[in-house]
């Protein structure tokens, strides 16, 4: 068993088809089992980086997967971000998952926050995220191991979450029902 951060930005669409956004790649630890998969892969069209730091990389995925819940909770895509109070509501969420990140020992910056917000401003206006997939398809949502995470790591460092304490449930219900 070897922990990797995926990053693999496709969309599904409406007919079955998955839309790839741009090259898929993986991260994974620095240590000599990722020499398997590195391995396995070469020559294919995904790319494998390993990281000396692999908790950091994951934080920092793991904060660009929390924020995009809010496209769910909205049931919008990636221009919601251009709107000023939804960039406010984005950088208050990114920065508390980043305290809870630095006290699991990733090691950000405060620049990180901006970064992903950022990332989001830039993208197309139409790009959508696999959890918003999901609720638009009416599927289970992973909000457990995106946003849920950050609400338990912070519990459990004494951190307030009161973003993640009004998101969390609301994905949750969102996900799960009733009604």
């Amino acid at each position: 068993m070897l922990p990797s951060v995926v990053w693999l930005p496709a969309q599904r669409e409406p007919d079955a088809s998955v839309w790839l956004r741009a090259k898929p790649r993986l991260t994974l630890p620095d240590v000599p089992q990722a020499q398997r998969v590195v391995e396995a892969l070469r020559d294919t069209r995904c790319a494998v980086e390993l990281s000396e730091d692999f908790p950091t990389v994951a934080w920092r995925k793991l904060l660009q997967n929390a924020v995009a819940g809010l496209m769910v909770l909205a049931n919008r895509r990636a221009g919601m971000f251009r709107r000023e109070d939804v960039s406010e509501l984005a950088l208050a969420y990114l920065r508390e998952g980043l305290t809870v990140a630095r006290a699991e020992g990733a090691k950000l910056n405060d620049d990180v926050a901006q970064e992903i917000l950022a990332n989001f401003q830039r993208a197309p206006v139409d790009l959508g995220t696999s959890i918003l997939a999901d609720r638009q398809a009416d599927r289970p949502m992973e909000w457990d191991i995106r946003n849920g995470v950050i609400q338990r790591c912070g519990r459990k460092h004494g951190i307030a979450v009161p973003i993640s304490d009004v998101v969390v449930p609301l994905l949750a219900a969102g996900s799960e029902g009733p009604g």
